[in-house]
Formats: structure tokens, C-alpha cells, sequence
């Protein structure tokens, strides 16, 4: 077979295009930042970059973003802002990391090291996924294995034990109750618990819900851990990031302010901690003073002040809560695992306790 036959677009065809989708996925966004990152590193100017890259983007809907990213960069605007008009797709962590870039001059270097960052958080996420798929698979079929047991097989038993005339268990008469309970209302229940998700959805995109979900949740046992310690992760990660890429320290706690942004309780602390270097203090002193800050991060800071080693300090801050994410996330899920199989025995325990106990006092009476 010729060359010119694997060409002609017969079976056997070259493939240099791939096919493409109408959602953005992760892995487009990372696609497009590591070849925008590529390009521009490698001298091409940064609408000719943004353009090319574009054009790979096996996402529909990303591809006609970025095209208009391009446009707006061509009309004068900065990178950052023609990212920030798509913040569905861009986070604010990395807008804010890019405006460092371009405004220190060292574009280039921050779009490598976003790279690695946005990676290792996507791989990182994927693993969390992933521990958590099974206990929340598990859970989810206990509920509605206790729903079922309780709508349609105690209720089968319900009219043999009222023939029996007599006083039945008490645990008996406390199943068949919320059997009888389920089935007359569950329309009504599921209505509300729909109507206050729903609710609660609403106000936590308040200002007040937001900081009210965020105080709750870091403190909380074990989930609380794993979001204190991947704040203290991104914190550590994104600083060290933005003081290579040239931004004095205060510009950079300024900028953490919008990468954190998604917990409102780290936000305001690193509110509080910008107005205080801004006043002369410390990054360590500062940080103990929020109390929202761990014991390490806080003399791991004063260490690479006192060294002027702060980037190269933050980067084993980085490593040490990266790994140590995925131990407390482990212990999460175990933790998980154990509570919804207990869960799930006792009250089928409880079930068949209820449904039997009478059938042996039957039995028994017989006899």
C-alpha cells in the first residue's frame, strides 16, 4: 500500500486531529494552559499563542472561550482580565496568579509553574475522588435498602401480626410506625428535604451563608482537617508561586485574598494579615495572630523570614500538607466506611428483630 492510499483518507488514515466534545473538561483547561505556556516560553507573542492554542482545544465551548479571550487581549486587555469574563471555567487562584506574572514581567515563568500546580491539583483531586466514590456508593444503598425493607417488606408483615391479637414487641410496634410513617408520608418528606436543600443552597451563596458553611465546616472532625490542611496546602503552594514570579509580599497576601476566596473564613484572616504587614509586621506573627493558621505554617514562616529563604520554605510547607492531605483523607474515608456499614447492620438488625421476635412468640404460643 502507497503512502499516497494511508493520505487519501481511506481506512488506514493518519491521525493527526482528534475528535472533539461540547463540554470543558479539566484535563481541556489543562491542555490549553500547558500549550499556551509552551509557546509563549518559546517566543511566540501571546495573542499568536492564546490563538494556536485555541485551535487544539478538543472542547467546542472552550475553543470559542479562548477565541474570545484572544479578541480581547488583541483590543488591549491584559491576559487575566480576558480570562477573569469566563470564571466558570478559570479559576480565580489562577487569574490572580497570572496578573502577578504580567505585572512583574515574568509571564512565561508563572505559566510553567501554573502548569505544575494546576496538575498536581487535578491529580491530587482525582485521588480524593476516588477515596471518597465507595463510602458515598455505600451509603447511598443502605438508604435505600432501609427504605425499601421499611415500605415494602415490613408492611407484608404488618397484617399477620395484627391476626394474632396480641401486644406485639415494643420494637416491633416502633418499626411498624415508621414503616406506616414513610409510606403515608413520603411524598411530603421528600418535598422538604428537596425544598430545603434547595433553601439552603440559595443562602449559603450569601455572603452570611458563605462564612456561616465555612465556620461549620472547619470545624468539624476529620473534614475540617482535610480542609484546614489543603487551605494551608494552596496557601503555601500559591505564595511561595507569586513571590518567585517577583511580587513583594504584601501584593502577594493581597492576591491570596482572591485565591482563597472560596473559603470565606482564610479570606478574611488573609484580610487581616495583608493590614498587617502593610503596617510593618511580620508574615509569621501575622499569620498567628488569625489563629486559622497552623502551629507549622506559622514557625516554617518565620524560619524563611529569617533565613530569606521564604519561597524555597513554603515549597516543603507545600510538599508536607500535599502528602499529608491524602493520610487525613484516607482516615476520612475509613472512618466513612466504618460508620455506614455499622449504620446499615445495626438497623437491619433492628428490622429483622422487629419482623421475628413476633414470629417466635407465635411459635412458641403454638407449641
Amino acid at each position: 500500500m502507497s503512502t499516497e492510499t494511508l493520505d487519501s483518507g481511506g481506512l488506514l488514515r493518519v491521525r493527526v486531529s482528534n475528535k472533539t466534545h461540547v463540554k470543558v473538561k479539566p484535563d481541556d483547561v489543562l491542555a490549553f494552559f500547558q500549550q499556551l505556556s509552551t509557546m509563549f516560553r518559546a517566543g511566540t507573542p501571546i495573542y499568536d499563542s492564546i490563538t494556536i492554542a485555541g485551535t487544539q482545544c478538543p472542547s467546542d465551548r472552550l475553543r470559542v472561550v479562548i477565541e474570545d479571550v484572544a479578541a480581547r487581549v488583541a483590543a488591549g486587555s491584559p491576559l487575566n482580565m480576558g480570562l477573569a469574563a469566563y470564571p466558570q471555567y478559570f479559576r480565580t487562584e489562577w487569574i490572580e496568579i497570572i496578573r502577578s506574572g504580567e505585572d512583574s514581567g515574568q509571564l512565561g515563568k508563572v505559566l510553567e509553574t501554573l502548569v505544575k500546580q494546576i496538575d498536581a491539583s487535578a491529580q491530587l483531586r482525582s485521588k480524593l475522588v476516588s477515596a471518597m466514590m465507595y463510602p458515598c456508593i455505600i451509603l447511598v444503598v443502605a438508604i435505600l435498602a432501609v427504605t425499601v425493607m421499611l415500605i415494602k417488606v415490613v408492611p407484608t408483615f404488618a397484617g399477620m401480626f395484627q391476626s394474632m391479637g396480641k401486644e406485639l414487641p415494643a420494637i416491633t410496634q416502633a418499626v411498624l410506625a415508621v414503616s406506616d410513617f414513610l409510606r403515608e408520608r413520603g411524598l411530603l418528606i421528600a418535598g422538604v428535604l428537596a425544598i430545603t436543600i434547595f433553601g439552603l443552597r440559595r443562602w449559603v451563596k450569601t455572603p452570611d451563608g458563605r462564612r456561616a458553611r465555612d465556620r461549620l465546616f472547619v470545624s468539624l472532625p476529620l473534614l475540617g482537617d482535610v480542609m484546614v490542611q489543603a487551605c494551608m496546602q494552596k496557601f503555601a503552594s500559591n505564595v511561595a508561586l507569586l513571590l518567585r514570579a517577583g511580587l513583594p509580599l504584601h501584593d502577594a497576601i493581597v492576591s491570596m485574598k482572591g485565591i482563597l476566596a472560596t473559603n470565606a473564613v482564610y479570606e478574611s484572616a488573609l484580610d487581616r494579615v495583608s493590614k498587617q504587614i502593610e503596617r510593618g509586621g511580620t508574615l509569621a506573627d501575622s499569620l498567628q495572630g488569625t489563629g486559622v493558621f497552623t502551629t507549622f505554617v506559622v514557625s516554617m514562616a518565620r524560619i524563611g523570614e529569617g533565613s530569606g529563604t521564604l519561597p524555597e520554605v513554603l515549597d516543603e510547607v507545600e510538599q508536607f500538607y500535599r502528602r499529608k492531605v491524602e493520610v487525613v483523607v484516607g482516615r476520612l474515608t475509613g472512618t466513612l466506611e466504618t460508620a455506614v456499614i455499622l449504620f446499615m447492620g445495626v438497623t437491619v438488625a433492628v428490622i429483622l428483630c422487629a419482623v421475628y421476635l413476633p414470629m417466635f412468640s407465635m411459635a412458641s404460643g403454638v407449641s
